[in-house]
């Protein structure tokens, strides 16, 4: 864990000298404070017991001028190493967020909204922690337990040795005791994460949460998670307690061992007043700073805890589409979809069948096609596999002949002016929103689009109009009200190809039929593929294909479909007989 950490560390943070110059002035100002420091102060008092005031006023003129150098020293590395970290970290969120955002659809499909955002900020806030700590705590508390006992053993090897023994013996025993606590830390920082991802979910589902009626079970779950994440922490706390008293038994003992030596020690009076004020303070420095060492691991292996699991649930591991190496120049034309020999099944799902099997469909540039079919026929898959969202296992997806696998997704995604089945709002303004695709549309561009959409008419009513903000994921607009938005959105994007799927199913029957009046001016000469439950939306288009099991079952206009009396007919008669 420590290893993938530390390399993870060394590839971000490391590469920055900035960071390394803040180590070197901290640590050369830690050595100043706690060990230069300490021997002056001795050599001052073995001085003054001397009756040598002449050298004690020397030590202290240099113990004076070290560390007001040293410490302007530190403060300028302190400067560029902030410096350097605070690029590193928005480097690393930045591109966190660029690859988190990149994932496959089968990534968001298996993981809550609410856990990846903990773990994006456990990551980012934990790696730079992480570095502070080595940085700070790490370096001056390394540096009061090695170098006092290295001095100790030069004056004396006995009380060198007994200051070896107390701290081996206390860095053994909190590593132990820690690794003791470890797997409640882990088990706390991943209920944490899930404690997050359940209330985002609860959060995020606001409406179905208040209408459910069973707000007290959601309540319970809510509950049993927190109390089991207390539980955690106790044991977790109570193990570090407990532990901790064995080795305050062992420093007393130790320290104890390390003052009998120096007072058995027989020396001029004023090299034994000076080795025993050295000892003394060495001695405090070292026990405070084994006291301090639980506390400090503590930090590190919280830090590296919570650091670790986020690289794996942060990893390639759903990155499979990938843009190619040598994208294709994709400058469309006619907008023509060729669609061959297509054999998908979901990855993520363990022994689902194909959706597809030797799926073929042609639709001409500029041609206005509907697919229709019952729920499960595949539809909305198609248009994931159109927008390049999941990869198919074989065959082809062309437009203007060129395969989607050879293209950019980012210039694929250009080109085509997607309306999914859920209205996909931002907590921000209907204009903001409208113009989401098109971010230099000036006003009379957003209010065209609006028009198109049928939206305008609603929008102009609000209180503040298309600077009305429209909450999480649209919360302030009733369901037709945002698919309208969203359309908007499509019309104001001007791309060649516009795909809608299930775009009307949020509509009420009057404002499906204003979008179905609409649709015309919508489209326009662009190419468009209508995925569409009611028929009535796709009636008058060019051709209507009939999806069953992932097949096509027939296809052609609307009255020539209805003249075959086929599944088409026969969808038709129970939709109008429903409607009566």
């Amino acid at each position: 864990m420590n290893k993938k950490v530390y390399k993870y560390l060394l590839i971000t943070y490391g590469k920055r000298p900035g960071i390394w110059f803040g180590l070197l002035t901290e640590t050369s100002r830690a050595i100043v404070g706690r060990v230069i420091t300490v021997i002056l102060l001795a050599n001052m008092t073995a001085a003054v017991s001397a009756g040598n005031f002449e050298r004690a006023r020397e030590n202290v003129i240099w113990w004076a001028g070290l560390t007001v150098c040293f410490s302007v020293l530190a403060a300028i590395g302190e400067l560029f190493a902030h410096k350097a970290e605070n690029k590193e970290y928005g480097r690393v969120g930045l591109g966190l967020y660029e690859k988190l955002s990149n994932k496959d659809m089968a990534f968001y499909r298996n993981n809550k909204t609410g856990y990846l955002t903990a773990a994006y900020r456990q990551n980012v806030d934990s790696m730079m922690q992480l570095v502070r700590l080595f940085r700070g705590d790490v370096v001056r508390t390394g540096i009061s337990l090695t170098i006092p006992i290295i001095v100790l053993g030069v004056i004396d090897w006995r009380v060198g040795l007994v200051a070896f023994l107390l701290l081996v013996s206390q860095l053994y025993y909190i590593a132990w005791s820690s690794s003791k606590a470890n797997k409640y830390r882990e088990k706390s920082h991943e209920l944490y994460r899930r404690l997050s991802g359940e209330i985002a979910d609860d959060i995020t589902n606001i409406v179905a949460y208040r209408s459910a009626g069973n707000q007290k079970l959601a309540f319970t779950r809510i509950k049993a998670l927190i109390n089991e994440e207390l539980l955690t922490f106790w044991k977790r706390r109570s193990t570090v307690i407990y532990l901790n008293i064995p080795r305050t038994i062992i420093t007393t003992l130790l320290v104890a061992t390390a003052f009998w030596v120096v007072l058995g020690i027989d020396r001029e009076t004023s090299q034994t007043v000076g080795l025993l004020v050295l000892t003394i303070t060495y001695m405090f420095q070292i026990i405070r700073n084994v006291d301090d060492l639980p506390e400090l691991i503590n930090q590190h292996d919280d830090l590296v805890t919570r650091l670790y699991p986020t690289l794996d649930v942060l990893s390639n591991e759903y990155e499979t589409i990938r843009d190619p190496s040598n994208p294709k120049d994709f400058n469309i034309t006619s907008a023509k979809i060729e669609i061959r020999d297509l054999v998908f099944r979901y990855t993520d799902s363990k022994h689902a069948k194909p959706v597809f099997k030797d799926l073929n469909i042609t639709i001409a540039g500029g041609e206005k096609v509907g697919i229709v079919g019952l729920s499960g026929a595949g539809k909305s898959t198609l248009a994931s596999l159109l927008m390049r969202f999941d990869d198919i296992q074989s065959g082809e997806i062309l437009i203007d002949g060129i395969n989607t696998k050879d293209i950019k997704q980012d210039d694929l995604h250009a080109r085509v002016a997607y309306v999914p089945q859920e209205p996909l709002l931002f907590h921000r303004s209907i204009k903001e929103n409208i113009a989401y695709h098109n971010l230099e549309a000036d006003d009379k561009a957003v209010i065209r689009a609006a028009k198109a959409a049928h939206a305008h008419e609603f929008i102009k009513d609000l209180p503040d109009g298309y600077d009305t903000i429209v909450g999480e994921r649209g919360v302030k607009l009733s369901g037709g009200q945002k698919q309208r938005v969203v359309i908007a959105r499509a019309v104001l994007k001007k791309a060649p190809i516009i795909l809608f799927d299930e775009a009307t199913s949020a509509l009420d029957s009057e404002s499906e039929h204003i979008i179905q009046k609409a649709l015309p001016e919508i489209i326009g000469n662009h190419t468009a593929i209508i995925i569409a439950h009611r028929l009535s939306t796709v009636a008058g288009l060019d051709r209507i294909i009939v999806m069953d099991d992932g097949k096509v079952v027939e296809e052609g206009g609307h009255k020539d479909l209805l003249a075959k009396k086929g599944k088409y007919h026969a969808l038709w008669q129970r939709q109008t007989s429903e409607e009566i």
